[in-house]
């Protein structure tokens, strides 16, 4: 009988302690994606390979339990290890101005409050007791979605007016309105 994909999977997963998973892998390619990407985010190829490495959260647990490769490396790694991703991009949308200043303090504001309480939870326990539900998991990736319209209309706003007017229709800020308002 021939072996399946998922079989194989499973045993390099066993074979190097958790550590060679397909979704660590990928988490491994995002987290290169997001290192390049968080100092261009003001450009469009920086947009470009920024989303997709930031989006890449969504399916990693999904392709763990998919192929039978969830390890603890992988659960520590989709706790804690997404979070320095979000603080660079944070930091250099802050830097750059992509995006209104409070709203970057709010979420990088919870993304440190979810840290401490998940990396404590996975570090502490044998079994990590604390899953975020599907409603926390939306909760979760329509901040990221909104920040990330933001930064898509601030950067179509140097340069395409038509999408920059799509986007603000999505609820994203102009933010030299914004900042005009506050000075009068």
């Amino acid at each position: 009988m021939a072996e399946t994909p998922g079989s194989a999977l499973q045993r390099l997963a066993a074979a190097t302690g958790g550590i060679v998973t397909p979704a660590n892998l990928l988490d491994v390619v995002a987290l290169v994606g997001a290192w390049w990407s968080g100092p261009r985010l003001g450009t469009w190829k920086g947009y470009a390979v920024g989303a997709p490495s930031y989006f890449a959260d969504l399916a990693d647990g999904i392709i763990a339990r998919r192929t039978g490769t969830v390890t603890r490396v992988g659960e520590l790694m989709d706790h804690v290890g997404d979070k320095p991703k979000i603080f660079w991009a944070a930091w250099h949308i802050w830097r750059l101005r992509l995006a209104d200043r409070p709203l970057i303090a709010t979420v990088a504001a919870y993304n440190v409050a979810n840290a401490v309480v998940t990396g404590y939870d996975v570090l502490r326990n044998a079994e990590p007791r604390i899953f975020p539900d599907q409603r926390a998991k939306w909760a979760m990736m329509t901040t990221a979605t909104g920040v990330g319209i933001q930064v898509a209309a601030t950067n179509a706003d140097r340069t395409n007016p038509l999408l920059a007017s799509a986007l603000h229709s999505c609820g994203a800020i102009r933010l030299r309105q914004l900042h005009a308002n506050w000075m009068t």
